[in-house]
């Protein structure tokens, strides 16, 4: 079981003890992504993130910072999504003290010393190009680019080379300082947490104060025209693979068909004996890697089929697809195979959540996105009680073959693709 608790400048605290667990992860998340930022400053999360680790008043370089941390033998990293950003450290108990003081020294006192801002600009760009090119890692953020199109939500999370290294000291300080206050905190800590917790909790997070109200506020989410011509995008590049994503427009954080949604992607492309690997992989032979799965945002989100493939193919793979997914929407889903999809769903899901980063991470998004915190085995439940209709209905909101967004990769012409 968890507690949760609000400290008194308004940082919101979830404390997840695990049973017999040796380590314990401390993850701090903010609201705030890349869906909050401006056009001019496309991807200034994702460099405000990058410069939390260049040192602090206390640890005035990253080698001290990074040093000390490194010396625990700790797993630690930060994130940037379009909704949110996230830092964590997990360690052996014992250093929990130590992970406290490292992430809210980073948090509160980090110096963003200039020469360091400049420098860090080429290291983002420099990773910009690098899921750039790789298909396998950009095709998710092309396919978003075209469902949102018009949208923040199809902004790159990193933005472009150009945006980065046109960013003013004096704008980012703004942003940052427009959403990094101790009342935007979510300080979740899971695994092997002592008695003594809360005091430093108390001790590390609790005696700063806002300097200023903190922003919430975003663009609304705009889907691209559903224009057979203007649904379909390719970023031609001479691979030996192609790269291809489906995308159908889907469902927000707090919908109450999740669990449904979730036992139909399973039973489409959630595991090695799900439809479209059998039919696309299996039996065919037209792929290596064919899957299904879902994204979610606070107003709005996607269901998509992936699949890495020979250029030529491409169009048996679609008709496959949309041949697979008719299936659902006419015929619906076995008893044998919902039953599956649920054993496998509650397996998969236990196994993570034996790692503190994972519940960490789960607790997280919980408190960002729910009204009501749900235990796992709540989520579980909600899933073991999705009937046959329930799937069938979930497949027939969302896979609306007339809404499709195809995004591909590699050495393809636009009028090769049909769908």
């Amino acid at each position: 079981m968890f507690e949760h608790y609000t400290l008194s400048n308004g940082a919101e605290v979830l404390l997840v003890p695990l049973k017999d667990a040796q380590s314990v992860t401390t993850l701090i998340m903010y609201p705030v992504g890349s869906r909050y930022e401006s056009q001019k400053l496309n991807g200034v999360s994702h460099y405000v993130e990058h410069l939390m680790f260049k040192g602090t008043k206390k640890r005035p370089s990253t080698l001290k910072l990074t040093s000390e941390i490194d010396r625990l033998g700790a797993e630690y990293n930060a994130f940037t999504s379009k909704e949110y950003t996230g830092y964590y450290i997990k360690t052996a108990a014992k250093y929990l003290p130590t992970s406290l003081d490292i992430l809210s020294d980073m948090l509160f006192n980090s110096l963003f010393d200039p020469k360091e801002m400049e420098r860090e600009k080429n290291v983002i760009v420099e990773e910009i190009r690098m899921y750039h090119d790789n298909p396998l890692m950009h095709i998710d953020t092309l396919c978003e680019q075209l469902l949102f199109d018009g949208s923040p939500l199809g902004w790159d999370i990193a933005g472009t080379a150009k945006h980065v290294l046109s960013y003013k000291r004096d704008e980012v300080l703004r942003y940052r300082d427009n959403y990094y206050q101790p009342s935007g905190m979510k300080i979740v800590i899971a695994g092997a947490i002592g008695d003594d917790v809360r005091e430093l909790v108390q001790q590390f997070f609790g005696t700063y104060t806002d300097r200023q109200k903190v922003q919430s506020s975003y663009k609304p989410v705009q889907y691209g025209s559903t224009a057979k011509s203007k649904r379909l995008i390719i970023e031609s590049k001479p691979t030996n693979q192609v790269q291809m994503m489906v995308g159908f427009p889907g469902f927000t954080h707090t919908d109450k068909r999740l669990p449904a949604q979730t036992v139909m992607n399973t039973i489409l492309g959630g595991s090695m004996s799900s439809r479209l690997f059998i039919q696309i992989r299996e039996r065919r032979g037209l792929a290596y890697m064919v899957r299904s799965g879902a994204q979610e945002f606070r107003d709005g989100g996607y269901a998509f089929v992936r699949a890495g493939l020979e250029a030529k193919n491409i169009n048996k793979a679609l008709s496959v697809i949309q041949s697979e997914i008719e299936k659902i929407i006419e015929k619906g889903v076995t008893p044998r195979e919902l039953e599956n999809a649920k054993t496998h769903i509650r397996g998969s899901f236990t196994l993570d959540l034996e790692d503190s980063s994972t519940q960490a991470n789960y607790y997280a998004r919980e408190l960002l996105f729910q009204p009501k915190i749900e235990t796992p085995g709540e989520i579980l439940d909600r899933v073991d009680r999705v009937t046959q209709d329930e799937v069938r209905a979930v497949a027939k909101k969302l896979l609306n073959w007339n809404q499709a967004r195809v995004a591909i990769i590699g050495n393809v012409e636009t009028e090769d693709v049909v769908f």
